[in-house]
């Protein structure tokens, strides 16, 4: 916690190795997230979704961020996604922040889209890793960018590494 706090700052060695730990931990596997309104009706797994379907928090953050609003290339598959996600992470020239979020600690990760960017996606993705949950809890290519970490949830950010 010193890191996020401020009390102590990482070495480049100790940012990659917790760079390389947060680009392998995923979402959490238990499949505890509700489908909810915003993917009902999409097609998964073979079956239609219905708003009370659980699914795993990786599914429900494919489902809504790479297939119903497309901020991935079209045809990205799940396993992409993820895969994409994993080899974002560690890149040198991102941005790397830590924050309380509604009050817990998190990790950010700000990565340049790039390749990575779909027909109605934006210029950044955001990677919220939750440091107490030791899973990502989203995601996603923020329309508002950077702005994104101006929000009123958001408090006691620090950078750690700016965005190139």
């Amino acid at each position: 916690m010193g890191a996020a706090t401020g009390v102590r700052r990482l070495t480049e060695d100790e940012l990659r190795r917790v760079l390389a730990h947060v680009a392998q931990a995923g979402f959490d596997p238990a499949p505890t997230a509700r489908a909810g309104g915003r993917l009902a009706g999409l097609s998964w797994r073979g079956h239609t979704l219905k708003g009370n379907d659980r699914l795993i928090s990786a599914e429900v953050h494919y489902l809504r961020h790479v297939v119903a609003k497309a901020e991935w290339p079209c045809g990205t598959t799940f396993d992409e996604y993820l895969a994409s996600v994993r080899a974002a992470i560690p890149d040198a020239r991102n941005g790397v922040l830590t924050s309380k979020y509604q009050g817990a600690w998190q990790l950010a990760i700000l990565c340049r889209s790039g390749n990575l960017r779909g027909p109605d996606g934006f210029d950044w993705i955001l990677v919220d890793y939750r440091v107490g949950f030791g899973h990502w809890v989203t995601v996603f290519q923020p329309a508002s960018g950077l702005l994104e970490l101006q929000s009123p949830r958001r408090s006691d950010l620090r950078w750690l590494r700016r965005p190139q």
